[in-house]
């Protein structure tokens, strides 16, 4: 029983219980009305958020829609492409007249250091990923080994092998330079690539037609004439679909090349576990059908069609790829994951039970062949598509075609990919691989003549270059015999002891390649750049030429004369002065500024090659008057005399006095004064003749023509190979060097010494290192009468001229050819080291085959004896039937007229 204090106590417990129960329950109501509150807020600033969402998206369209109509304005004045395309042009122009990048080096390295078949470009036009029709080619014409270049983009130079042979690399401003003098099959599939094309000088164009010209972004009407331009003058064409013949009908010849895939990147190895992609774990584990598609989502992706398809509670849709349309209306089941790897594609695909094209059906996507579509096949699961095109000829079990705006019910069949299927899916697959595209532009590329230039770059192992202006005329078709020439022969000689192959560069009117004996023979020259203008800016860029031929190539580099190292120098380098050549009848300096910008050129060529050759001691001297530490710098080589081919014989005694004068013929050498002295001294000396021997131009030859018609049979002018100059040497009884500028220690002077011929020399150049007056031989002043006083003096003294002859012999022992080339073997081997110190009895010049087409000769009989040639490393000269022209030549490929004098003997292949 309770009593009132435990009643009393018992009922304060209870009010108290019931005052905090009433308290938490003013809390909770506190909350609640804090919490929608809350939630009004949240409802409000959702509602704002939405607004500005909406606002935002309003925003984006008005811009859209203010750029398309700025680049409708634009395209509607041509104001599109042009610009861009100049811009572009001029850019990659000044790139190409720069000095060769450090980047640039090393892309040279690495062709270089690889074999391949030919070098094939893709320039920028699209990233590396998503990877489509480009990327394969490249990756198939790698597998056939060939050198290919993807150029992607970045802010920075990279450089990656993604497959043996196959390089990405992003600025592509350094592959440009690396090529200058490399020919390169280009991939063109997209115009304002030819910015880039247009600045490499050797090069086939493919160009590869893969959508309508006014699908581009930058179509205007200078576009559309620029695809004109490119398919008319590119070497193949091709066109991804049937539809675009119509782009491309100007060419009878163009070949239709779809889209195909490569069954290998879809295969799974049976070892290796299905990994279901982490982004895809969340949509597997619904248990659902899953429809998947990758690609481009752009303007041309079918939305309705995909919205359709996604009101079917049992499926959910995956979309793979960049997404350039808004996807915030889609409902709930379809999930845009982004853009993903080629290589990953198959790890989704394994995921899903169908896959889709829903591309939207009209001109353009009926004009492409889809690369996905034959991926699909590959792949072997159902497909689901529009009728575009390219894909309604393969319809079959396994592919149903699907309309947008109709109710679109995927029944269970859909699902089942039966044997018919299989079979028809894997058929396509099969007939369709990149590996058989790429066979297909390779049979074109081979039997096609103007395509053989892929096959003509050359390789540098152990050579060394010499850039030198001429040593064949600018054509490649006449051999300059003079001393500076003549000197090169036999350097090439030196060379060859120590394992070392030379090589002449030289100006040209277009990329001829010649030999003359051993020794190759290269014109610089191309399509834009040739020595119609002989001006310093055009010698500027010959010199840029010689450097992007050389740099990184060659084991050393000569300049003959050193001057053609203005204004850049290809490294190891070694300048030759052949005699002050700068002396000439224009040095007439008012000032000393007239002085210093006319030499100026001279002394720092001077400069900056590494080692400083003179034939003479006049040059060393004249460098230490402007720059006495380049003087004091200078080496000294005398030329030379081969004392075992050049030796005095006894003279016919047939009351003749043979007068010759073994030089170049032109004014430089004396020709003129020897002229004028010849008409007072064949009228007062009845039993002499002068022998002019050598060659010159037909202005030049033209005085002599009318000294032989004034002197029949007293004047003579022929010419003979350097191999016989010592028989004319050995029938002379007075040698005329009568040089009036330009000269070094004259080699003709020093092989008239050898065979004791009286000499008379005037005092230019290096003349005075070998010619003593009255010595061993008589110097005089430059000038006719000077000469002519001397030939009297000869002609009136027999026992003077005897005399000279014999101390002229006695000198000429001082400058032996076995000396001359042991200095020259050291200087070289102590600047390239123990490169050049053995010989290597593998070293012959290429091997030549000239093809001699007869008026019957079909390309289908001589391309694939030409092209297995090239292939061998052999250079191939085509004379005859062959309807190139001969500026189309290039490298190892040269097309020769009938009347091509060759100076070399190669093997003969007929076609009649």
């Amino acid at each position: 029983m309770l009593n009132k204090r435990s009643s009393a106590g018992v009922g304060g417990a209870i009010e108290r219980e019931a005052a905090a129960l009433r308290l938490v329950a003013q809390q909770i109501s506190a909350m609640a009305v804090e919490q929608e509150d809350q939630l009004a807020r949240y409802g409000n600033e959702r509602s704002d958020l939405e607004r500005a969402e909406a606002e935002h998206e309003a925003m984006i369209g008005k811009l859209q829609k203010d750029i398309a109509d700025q680049q409708a304005e634009l395209a509607e004045n041509d104001l599109l492409y042009a610009p861009e395309y100049q811009a572009r042009a001029e850019h990659y122009k000044a790139v190409v007249s720069a000095p060769l990048t450090e980047e640039a080096g090393q892309i040279v390295q690495l062709l270089q250091s690889l074999e391949y078949r030919g070098i094939v470009v893709y320039p920028h036009a699209v990233r590396w990923e998503p990877v489509q029709r480009p990327q394969h080619l490249l990756m198939e014409f790698a597998r056939k080994g060939y050198l290919c270049f993807f150029c992607d983009t970045a802010d920075t130079f990279s450089i990656r092998e993604v497959e043996d042979r196959l390089f990405v690399i992003s600025q592509q401003e350094h592959l440009l330079q690396a090529l200058q003098t490399s020919h390169v099959l280009v991939i063109n599939s997209y115009l304002l690539q030819n910015s880039w094309i247009d600045a490499l000088p050797h090069k086939t164009v493919w160009y590869d037609v893969l959508d309508r010209v006014d699908f581009f972004s930058m179509y205007d009407r200078n576009m559309l004439v620029k695809h004109y331009e490119v398919l008319h003058s590119a070497d193949i064409v091709t066109y991804s679909a049937h539809q675009l013949k119509e782009c491309v009908g100007d060419r009878e010849d163009a070949v239709y090349l779809p889209n195909a895939s490569r069954q290998e990147d879809f295969e799974f190895s049976g070892d290796t576990p299905l990994e279901v992609p982490n982004d895809l774990k969340s949509i597997v584990r619904k248990k659902k059908r899953i429809i998947g598609y990758y690609g481009a989502i752009e303007e041309w992706f079918d939305s309705k069609l995909v919205k359709s398809l996604a009101r079917d509670p049992g499926v959910e849709i995956v979309l793979i790829g960049h997404c350039g349309i808004a996807n915030a209306s889609f409902p709930a089941n379809v999930h845009f994951l982004g853009p993903k790897p080629y290589l990953q594609l198959k790890e989704y695909a394994a995921c899903f039970d169908a896959l889709i094209i829903p591309f939207i059906v009209n001109k353009l996507t009926n004009a492409v062949s889809p690369v996905k579509f034959f991926e699909y096949c590959t792949i072997g699961k159902p497909i689901i598509t529009t009728p575009i095109a390219e894909v309604v000829p393969f319809a079959g079990p396994g592919i149903k075609f699907v309309k947008a705006g109709e109710n679109v019910k995927l029944d269970s069949s859909l699902w089942k990919v039966t044997p018919e299927a299989q079979a028809h899916l894997k058929s396509i697959s099969d007939k369709n691989q990149w590996s058989k595209r790429a066979e297909l532009v390779l049979s074109e590329l081979e039997a096609r003549p103007s395509c053989l230039s892929i096959f003509a770059n050359r390789t540098y192992d152990r050579h060394v270059g010499v850039f030198a202006a001429t040593f064949l005329d600018y054509e490649g078709g006449n051999y300059y015999s003079g001393g500076a020439e003549r000197y090169l022969v036999d350097l090439h000689e030196a060379c060859g002891e120590l394992g070392l192959k030379l090589d002449i560069y030289q100006y040209g009117h277009f990329p001829w390649y010649r030999k003359y004996n051993d020794i190759d023979v290269y014109s610089l020259g191309h399509e834009s750049l040739n020595m119609n203008e002989f001006s310093f800016e055009n010698l500027k860029l010959f010199n840029r030429r010689y450097l992007y031929a050389a740099e990184g190539k060659l084991l050393l580099n000569f300049y003959s004369a050193f001057f053609q190292a203005h204004p850049d120098v290809a490294h190891p380098s070694i300048g030759i002065s052949h005699g002050v050549a700068w002396d000439h009848p224009g040095c007439d300096f008012q000032n000393g500024d007239q002085f210093w910008n006319f030499n100026e050129r001279f002394i720092q060529s001077a400069k900056k090659v590494q080692k400083m050759v003179s034939v003479d001691t006049n040059t060393a001297n004249w460098f230490q008057t402007v720059s006495h530490r380049t003087g004091q710098q200078m080496l000294t080589i005398p030329n030379y005399v081969d004392p075992t081919e050049f030796y005095p014989v006894p003279r016919k005694d047939d009351g003749k006095v043979r007068i010759v004068y073994p030089r170049r013929l032109y004014e430089a050498r004396g020709l003129y004064i020897t002229l004028a002295a010849a008409e007072q001294i064949l009228r007062t000396f009845p039993e002499t003749e002068f022998h002019f021997v050598g060659k010159g131009f037909e202005a030049d030859l033209k005085g002599i023509d009318k000294a032989m018609e004034r002197w029949p049979g007293r004047i003579f002018c022929y010419h003979r190979e350097p191999d016989d100059m010592h028989l004319v040497y050995k029938e002379a009884d007075i040698v005329l060097i009568p040089t009036l500028y330009s000269e070094g220690t004259s080699l003709s002077c020093l092989e008239a010494c050898a065979t004791g011929n009286a000499i008379i020399s005037t005092r230019i150049g290096g003349l005075t290192d070998i010619i003593i007056d009255r010595f061993n031989g008589l110097l005089i002043n430059p000038d006719s009468k000077s000469l002519e006083q001397a030939i009297v003096e000869y002609l009136e003294n027999p026992e003077l001229r005897e005399r000279v002859g014999k101390h002229a012999l006695e000198v000429s022992k001082a400058f032996n050819k076995v000396n001359w080339k042991e200095r020259w073997k050291a200087v070289i081997t102590e600047l390239i080291g123990d490169i050049a110190n053995e010989k290597d009895a593998g070293l012959p010049s290429t091997e030549a085959v000239e093809f001699r087409l007869g008026p019957g000769a079909h390309a289908r009989h001589w391309m694939p004896e030409a092209v297995r040639y090239l292939q061998q490393g052999k250079a191939v000269f085509i004379r005859g039937n062959h309807e190139r022209e001969a500026e189309s030549s290039f490298g190892r490929l040269q097309w020769i007229t009938e009347e091509t004098e060759l100076y070399f003997d190669p093997i003969i292949k007929r076609f009649d």
